[in-house]
């Protein structure tokens, strides 16, 4: 795998699905183990992504329980874009997804870098920090002349140059309960 986040998920995901005690992944185990050998070791770090999973099982009376723990790496940022965290009871041969809750954020570096930066005036709270930055684009949008902008597309047809600019922060988060 070229890519360091896709293979470091997917040796450890292998890794912990053929570790596992439980019941449910005893029927692949086995083919899991087996693409683990051929697998090439990744352990790059916690700023890549990561696939956990923390375990009890007690044979004698078939009940146990897993905590598997995901998270999404971004090349771009040392903050995560994905993380999720699943609850798992295994009894009497039932298994049950208990509880599932992930969060999906992207943009998250200006925020934070804004919260901790160097500049007091950034040192306020992150709706703070978005109305400045929702100002700040009114403001350039407004001060900009046509003939100016007419120069600019002149420019910009001629050298095909975009500047970088982080991306634009959002997110969702979900929680499920008793799926399947």
């Amino acid at each position: 795998e070229t890519s360091n986040q896709v293979g470091q998920y997917v040796y450890q995901y292998l890794k912990k699905v053929s570790e596992s005690q439980l019941p449910k992944d005893q029927g692949i185990k086995k083919a899991y183990s087996l693409a683990l050998r051929l697998a090439k070791p990744f352990n790059r770090g916690l700023q890549y992504s990561q696939s956990k999973k923390f375990q009890i099982f007690d044979d004698e009376m078939r009940i146990g329980a897993s905590l598997n723990l995901d998270i999404i790496g971004n090349k771009k940022s040392i903050w995560p874009r994905f993380a999720k965290t699943n609850v798992e009871l295994h009894a009497l041969g039932y298994h049950i997804d208990l509880l599932e809750a992930g969060a999906r954020l992207e943009g998250l570096q200006p925020i934070i870098e804004s919260l901790y930066g160097k500049k007091s005036q950034d040192k306020k709270n992150v709706f703070d920090y978005l109305q400045r930055k929702s100002k700040e684009r009114s403001r350039e949008y407004n001060t900009l002349d046509a003939q100016h902008l007419k120069l600019m597309n002149k420019i910009n047809q001629k050298l095909p140059i975009e500047t970088r600019r982080p991306e634009e922060s959002q997110g969702h988060a979900y929680i499920k309960w008793y799926g399947n």
